[in-house]
């Protein structure tokens, strides 16, 4: 179980303390502040540096600022894009998210735009296997966390105020476009210590971009988090339920069916589960990726020990709640789930090529930076076997089913 993530120093994220200090007490935004404040390094994450704030009268407080030096893509690390949905969803009666105090843009503060929100007591589980939980309570944590997001996604963004905050219409097609044009970015960017260029995150990077936006039919629009995963909500300290959500950073105006698919990866995802890596030691002592997932506790024959619900149950909670399924999506019915689910393999794989690009540049928000570096070809390599797949049964004439 981990109540906070691990807190790291380092001179290439310390901040200025005295001039954060001398800002929030000017800007008046925090009732109860008392300077000085001591900022803390929060070691977990890969974008935005994060921090603890404690002030002089003992109470914590998180900012999360923008990260220094130059910024490869001009839409990642917006946060007050962050600040702006957290206020928004915070105006919702018992939404679940921290309260969300002052948002400065000026660099001179702390060398980068920041924002600074309230500490959230509660535990985040960083284990994606829920190892700390018992039985019972990973259920019942699975259940809250699907039903919480259905909530998110039943939230009419007009009616709070974010009718701009993204467009409704065309997002797996607009999503694709950016995604090229950010990873060939990403792909030039140079070696600090050698010059030489990242290169292209695959081969058939473009082939599997152009296949998602061409053949993705479904529409719809909704307030999508864009990171939607245990290690970003904060349970309550002692029950097996969301009390905040975290890390809006790519939330956005968009389709339901990213978050949908995304958030349920543990159940289908033999790459990664809930956004980490699979370590090299379960692919070593496995003769492949699928058998290392069958002693997952997410696979089927494991569930009912492991006390993990199946992914139908989620899905029928989350239906009952938003009046849509993600599973009946496309023409034939379950196409676009399927593909979503290529979107989703191309969508982290061009993350942790970003990752990589931001590390060999000097950039990285985080130490183990590199532990994703091999997640880019595997996640890639996935989508690419995927969409084969999906090519071959359309020309077999066979319908699609969603597989969970």
């Amino acid at each position: 179980m981990n109540p906070n993530p691990t807190a790291q120093s380092g001179s290439r994220h310390q901040l200025d303390d005295a001039s954060l200090s001398t800002y929030l007490v000017n800007s008046n935004t925090i009732p109860g502040f008392k300077a000085p404040v001591v900022s803390t390094k929060i070691g977990y994450g890969q974008s935005n540096p994060t921090y603890f704030l404690d002030d002089a009268a003992g109470t914590r407080f998180i900012l999360r600022k923008k990260p220094s030096g130059t910024i490869i893509s001009p839409v990642a690390h917006q946060v007050d894009r962050e600040f702006r949905v957290l206020k928004a969803l915070g105006s919702v009666k018992g939404f679940p998210v921290p309260k969300v105090y002052t948002l400065c843009m000026d660099p001179s503060v702390i060398g980068t735009a920041f924002y600074v929100m309230e500490f959230v007591k509660g535990r985040i589980i960083t284990d994606p296997d829920l190892g700390e939980l018992s039985p019972s309570d990973r259920r019942q944590a699975w259940i809250s966390l699907v039903e919480t997001l259905a909530w998110l996604h039943s939230i009419d963004p007009d009616s709070i105020g974010l009718s701009n905050f993204g467009k409704k219409q065309g997002f797996y097609q607009r999503h694709c476009n950016t995604f090229q044009r950010i990873e060939a970015q990403q792909s030039k960017v140079k070696d600090i210590n050698t010059g030489k260029q990242l290169g292209r995150a695959h081969e058939h990077y473009d082939e599997m971009v152009d296949f998602v936006r061409d053949n993705m039919t479904s529409d719809r629009y909704s307030i999508v988090h864009g990171d939607y995963k245990f290690d970003n909500v904060v349970l309550h300290p002692t029950e097996p339920r969301v009390i905040a959500i975290l890390d809006w950073e790519l939330s956005t105006i968009g389709h339901p069916l990213m978050d949908a698919v995304y958030v349920i990866g543990p159940f289908w995802n033999e790459i990664t589960k809930a956004g980490h890596p699979v370590s090299n030691t379960t692919n070593k002592a496995s003769s492949s990726t699928a058998n290392a997932f069958q002693s997952s506790p997410y696979a089927p024959a494991n569930r009912a020990k492991s006390g993990m619900p199946a992914p139908e149950e989620l899905l029928d909670r989350y239906t009952r709640i938003t009046g849509f399924d993600p599973r009946k999506e496309g023409s034939p019915p379950g196409k676009d789930f399927e593909i979503a689910k290529i979107f989703h393999y191309v969508r982290g794989g061009t993350i942790s090529h970003g990752i990589q690009a931001r590390t060999i540049s000097g950039q990285a928000s985080s130490d183990f930076s590199h532990v994703y570096f091999e997640n880019t070809r595997k996640s890639l390599d996935a989508a690419y076997g995927m969409m084969q797949r999906l090519k071959e049964n359309e020309r077999l004439g066979q319908g699609v089913k969603a597989k969970l």
